[in-house]
């Protein structure tokens, strides 16, 4: 579903990812973790294209998005194959709930405002805010809103769903209630890359947990061996600063 072959992205004289190869299967749950500033978000931009690769080659779902022969490959990424959520939620305040979902549907897939709405409807309901359309942003809480936003991609309905950091700003009580979203979206056949620092996720949802340093891919595998035995030293040193042992 998804091939990265030696991407490489510099911003001006810093260097953010190093010739990264990486495949993920349809329907495969990929969890990118290591520190800050390891190239995963970056990583998932170059793959949604809203960062463009300095070289490499990007293929999704069979499609050539990026390399050295393709002209306006952007239109591949960008046509709804990939639906990508942020941390931020990035919703309009003066749009309700349904307003937020419906606007790329009317706008990019010219959906009729009925039209639009079903799918937001179905959409909202899939994230378990079916009675939550008409709100505003300000009248929901921080899970809330990231449902929402997990909505909106949801809608357009793309082959892939890129999560960078999504629980990092919320409080700890509402993180459960994101993850939930993302193990069902999960457990339905999705095909995930989600960048997250949450380890507990990475470790119950990923089929393989991918670990970044410096813009390289260090280490991947099944959760339990990267978690309970990985072979680099540098996978070792982080898993032990984040999980405290």
């Amino acid at each position: 579903m998804i091939d990265v072959r030696d991407v490489s992205k510099s911003f001006g004289d810093t260097a953010v990812l190093h010739n990264v190869t990486l495949s993920v299967d349809r329907g495969e749950v990929v969890v990118l973790i290591g520190p800050s500033g390891s190239g995963k978000s970056t990583l998932l931009r170059t793959i949604s294209l809203l960062d463009r690769p300095n070289q490499g080659t990007i293929t999704v779902d069979g499609v050539c998005v990026f390399g050295p022969d393709k002209a306006g490959g952007a239109r591949g990424a960008r046509s709804g194959n990939v639906g990508m959520v942020f941390q931020q939620f990035n919703l309009f305040p003066h749009l309700t709930a349904l307003g937020n979902v419906t606007l790329a549907l009317r706008l990019v897939k010219k959906l009729s405002k009925r039209e639009a709405a079903e799918f937001a409807g179905a959409a909202l309901a899939r994230v378990g805010l079916a009675d939550k359309g008409h709100s505003y942003p300000s009248q929901l809480s921080g899970g809330q809103q990231q449902r929402v936003a997990i909505a909106r991609s949801l809608a357009m309905e793309p082959a892939v769903m890129l999560f960078d950091e999504v629980t990092s700003a919320l409080d700890p009580e509402l993180v459960s209630e994101v993850t939930h979203v993302m193990r069902q979206l999960a457990k339905d056949g999705m095909t995930m890359i989600v960048v997250t620092h949450e380890m507990k996720f990475a470790r119950e949802a990923a089929d393989r947990v991918v670990f970044m340093n410096e813009g390289r891919i260090v280490e991947e595998g099944h959760p339990e061996a990267i978690f309970t035995d990985p072979t680099h030293v540098r996978t070792r040193q982080f898993l032990h600063r984040v999980l405290d042992v």
